[in-house]
């Protein structure tokens, strides 16, 4: 089975925000990496957060605009997408207004051909109000005692596993984009003996790290770069 993979486009209608972010970009990327997705047979796609950004003038009806049409693109190629929410898709939205788009915010699990695949949203504060509700602070990610359950229930069986979050468990990226939590969640996917890989966004100059024989993938940012920003998994 093959997946479609990409990160961080944090789309919005300007050309440079954020220090060498180039936003406006990434809706010419995602269109050339659904279209290779398509040409290499890809059953279905995700992107590990970030979809959108906003300009430093867009009001909330304009960033619900650019996710809106970003959607009418990668729902044009009929592959099946995921999005892992992220925390600027949080700086003007909520997952209220994510629903509303048709996206389903995590955490939920998807199953295909015997693989089970695990989403998680660490977005939340240390106090765990969420993103959208607390406000962003992009370097406090936790994830939730009840998603840690969770993940554990969900890691309770005999499909093989992809755990997905936006924020990073690999421990060798910088500090500040670590979720707080991490050292544990790692504990129990790596007890859990069924994930084949852990797959995150976030720390922009990605990384790939093997952990307790599993590989922990952290994308390259869309926004940022202009070679290997999308990727094909065949597990």
């Amino acid at each position: 089975m093959k997946i479609g993979l990409f990160s961080d486009a944090h789309y919005c209608k300007e050309e440079e925000i954020g220090g060498g972010r180039r936003p406006m970009a990434s809706y010419g990327k995602i269109k050339k990496a659904m279209q290779d997705f398509l040409e290499q047979g890809v059953e279905m796609c995700f992107c590990l957060g970030d979809l959108v950004d906003n300009a430093p003038k867009d009001t909330k009806e304009a960033v619900r605009e650019n996710l809106h049409s970003l959607m009418e693109l990668i729902r044009s190629y009929n592959i099946p997408f995921y999005t892992v929410v992220g925390n600027h898709d949080y700086l003007k939205l909520t997952a209220e207004d994510w629903v509303k788009e048709g996206i389903e915010i995590p955490p939920y699990t998807v199953i295909k051909d015997n693989y089970k695949f695990i989403i998680l949203d660490a977005n939340y504060l240390s106090n765990m109000e969420r993103f959208d509700i607390g406000g962003v602070v992009w370097d406090d990610s936790n994830l939730p005692r009840e998603q840690v359950e969770l993940l554990e229930r969900e890691l309770d069986c005999d499909m093989d596993c992809v755990v997905m979050v936006h924020e990073n468990l690999d421990p060798t990226v910088d500090k500040s984009h670590i979720i707080k939590n991490a050292e544990e969640i790692r504990r129990i996917i790596g007890k859990s003996g069924n994930v084949r890989a852990v797959i995150q966004g976030h720390y922009h100059n990605g990384s790939t790290v093997v952990i307790d024989n599993i590989p922990y993938i952290t994308l390259k940012a869309m926004c940022e770069h202009d070679s290997d920003v999308h990727i094909i998994l065949d597990i």
